[in-house]
């Protein structure tokens, strides 16, 4: 893989091994060392929430350390039409999800979570378990 694109269960682990001990966020970055890590605006919004402020250092330090795509048409177009879907078959899952799930389609990256049962529900979207 050349690039993923992580959700905001990622960074909240990674977060939390920074502070106590390496784990399974960390070793996967590890076995990915060459891949591009992306993450979308919805994700640093999430994640900065926990902190309060985008710029707390601790926050600022891990955030910098991921690619946060743009917001695009190409997104855009994907969140109508995954929502859309998800809404008719009765599956709809959370808007920030939708919104990452959107841009990892627009971008052809697989998500890497460990919420499989909310992604694996978006046709198409190629999520990776960590």
């Amino acid at each position: 893989m050349n690039a993923f694109l992580f959700d905001t269960c990622f960074l909240i682990d990674l977060e939390r091994e920074m502070r106590r001990k390496p784990g399974r966020a960390h070793a996967f970055l590890e076995n990915h060392a060459a891949a591009r890590p992306c993450i979308t605006w919805t994700v640093a919004g999430e994640f900065a929430e926990g902190f309060g402020d985008i710029r707390h250092p601790a926050c600022d330090a891990l955030l910098t350390r991921f690619e946060m795509l743009a917001m695009d048409e190409r997104t855009v177009d994907h969140y109508a039409r995954v929502t859309g879907y998800l809404r008719r078959q009765k599956l709809l899952i959370g808007a920030n999800d939708l919104w990452i799930a959107a841009a990892a389609l627009a971008h052809d990256l697989p998500v890497v979570t460990s919420n499989i049962d909310h992604f694996n529900r978006v046709p198409g979207l190629r999520v990776v378990v960590y």
